[in-house]
């Protein structure tokens, strides 16, 4: 089970949300790379970079950041946040960018991501982000959809698709741990593996959930309980434990 520590981005800098709301913006650093560094001493082989700015307006504005990292830290950089037609994802995938998330427009077109992954294959992910009543939201967290998360997992599994991205997102950002009876219920359903984001609160929710690895679980991403907290997660001691 691999361990993704996530780095956040608005305006160039550093922060982490509160489920998602832009309102909540909290600020860490000012350069994300010097996070990635930090990161990579303690063992990241991969960096979760989301730019929010792009997410929320529909292109991506902090790619370069994304790709120095990549560049400079010879880290592998999974990054997502705008990324909704063909240019723009070739244009990610060429930076450097080992891995491109899709999301709004792999879930309002299903062709699109169809092609996609025709097209690219495993250097694309689908990142699927639920609330509390299941729904899979859009455009940066900020619009619901009508489908629920388990609707989409036929169609993926149809399409060969073998590993996605979700996030519980009423706990991203809360610290409050998973929900590990549904998650359970969910990785077990599908033959899909999944990397879990979202409510990651100390080093016992990385036990727990790679309690489940064998259902399913193929990583966690870990965002704000690597900042802050009572005690901030050992990103090194959390890599260990997903590496047994």
């Amino acid at each position: 089970m691999i361990i993704i520590p996530a780095i956040d981005i608005i305006g160039g800098q550093c922060v982490r949300l509160t489920k998602g709301d832009f309102e909540s913006k909290k600020k860490y650093f000012d350069d994300p790379l010097e996070v990635a560094a930090m990161w990579k001493e303690k063992g990241a082989n991969w960096i979760h970079i989301i730019d929010l700015d792009g997410a929320r307006t529909g292109k991506v504005v902090n790619l370069l950041a994304a790709a120095e990292i990549r560049k400079r830290l010879k880290v592998k950089v999974q990054y997502g946040g705008g990324i909704r037609d063909d240019e723009t994802l070739g244009l990610v995938l060429s930076s450097g960018i080992d891995r491109a998330i899709l999301g709004t427009r792999a879930i309002e077109d299903p062709e699109f991501l169809k092609e996609s992954y025709q097209k690219y294959g495993d250097r694309i992910i689908l990142s699927l982000d639920y609330g509390q009543d299941e729904k899979v939201y859009k455009h940066g967290w900020q619009e619901e959809s009508s489908k629920k998360i388990s609707d989409f997992f036929k169609e993926l599994e149809k399409l060969g698709i073998k590993e996605i991205i979700i996030t519980d997102i009423p706990r991203d950002g809360t610290l409050e741990g998973t929900n590990t009876g549904f998650l359970k219920n969910l990785v077990s359903s599908t033959s899909i593996r999944f990397i879990i984001a979202g409510g990651i609160g100390n080093i016992e929710d990385i036990r727990r959930l790679k309690n489940i690895e064998d259902m399913g679980v193929s990583g966690v991403i870990i965002g704000k309980a690597l900042y802050e907290g009572d005690t901030p997660i050992d990103l090194t001691k959390a890599i260990e434990i997903g590496l047994r």
